[in-house]
């Protein structure tokens, strides 16, 4: 990996694959405060689904058009599509109705715990070796998820469990995307799971309602989906052009994201346990990441 990372097309590719990751944690912050406008203004998650998978496909298609038309799509792992799809909308729902019960730099906090469960999870999906010291940082980690959490105290919700849940999901969508990423553009994973994400929410708007209440909320649903889709873009290139050891520290920036526009703009300031609870979370990420890199190289 040191050698390979020597030549210039790889050092490029791998600060393009951070620039990307630095991109989308921004733009997938600004989204997710616009969602949380939507969801405390009384709108369903599926509607605030289908808004924002139904405009991404804008900034989607016309990436597909300059790769080459409808004939990228083409794909040797349907079956991985379909499961990416399947754990990308269980893991879209359960951080949209987060947003509705908790502020959203707890949420992004809690989501940190991805890495953790990637590790968990790797032994299983990437038939990889966990060492001891994984196994340590990841105990680590969710002592840090505790802490977020606080179970059994005053501020505790259950609400705080989605997120967490999101996070595994979110997990099994990082390690799918990098097996398609081996033998197919980012495009092609990202035209797939909005198109999905498309349909289900369209499914589900003849039970929940289909119209924003004013030309405000239309406007906001349009920006989530165009945000949300150049930010799915921008993840998921990211994680086609670089290891997930290099690109995964750099998605810990959404958390600066957050407080910053929670400070600046509504006034906010993160709790203790946030902090804490965060600085212990993504200290354990890093250091997963540290192992792995070393291991690589």
């Amino acid at each position: 990996m040191a050698q390979a990372l020597s030549t210039p097309s790889a050092r490029d590719a791998v600060l393009t694959g951070i620039a990307c990751m630095c991109g989308a944690a921004g733009l997938f912050t600004i989204m997710d405060f616009l969602i949380k406008i939507m969801a405390t203004s009384g709108y369903h998650t599926f509607q605030i689904l289908f808004a924002r998978s139904l405009f991404a496909m804008i900034p989607v298609l016309w990436l597909v058009q300059r790769a080459g038309g409808f004939r990228v799509l083409r794909t040797r792992n349907p079956k991985l599509h379909l499961m990416r799809c399947l754990f990308g909308s269980i893991s879209m729902v359960c951080f949209f109705t987060a947003y509705k019960y908790l502020p959203v730099s707890g949420v992004v906090a809690l989501g940190f715990s991805a890495p953790l469960f990637m590790t968990a999870l790797s032994g299983v999906l990437g038939g990889d070796r966990v060492t001891l010291a994984h196994w340590g940082a990841v105990l680590a980690g969710f002592v840090g998820v505790l802490y977020i959490v606080e179970p059994g105290g005053d501020d505790f919700s259950l609400w705080s469990l989605l997120p967490i849940c999101g996070a595994l999901t979110y997990a099994v969508v990082s390690v799918l995307i990098r097996k398609i990423g081996n033998t197919e553009p980012a495009v092609v994973t990202v035209f797939y799971f909005t198109s999905f994400t498309t349909v289900l929410g369209l499914i589900a708007l003849p039970f929940i309602g289909l119209w924003p209440h004013s030309l405000y909320d239309f406007a906001v649903m349009v920006g989530i989906g165009l945000i949300g889709g150049v930010a799915q873009v921008l993840m998921t290139r990211a994680f086609t052009l670089a290891p997930v050891s290099v690109v995964g520290p750099f998605d810990y920036t959404a958390i600066l994201w957050a407080v910053a526009i929670e400070a600046l703009i509504l006034g906010i300031l993160p709790t203790e346990a946030v902090v804490t609870g965060s600085v212990i979370v993504i200290a354990s990420g890093l250091y997963i990441l540290y192992r792995e890199a070393r291991v690589a190289k």
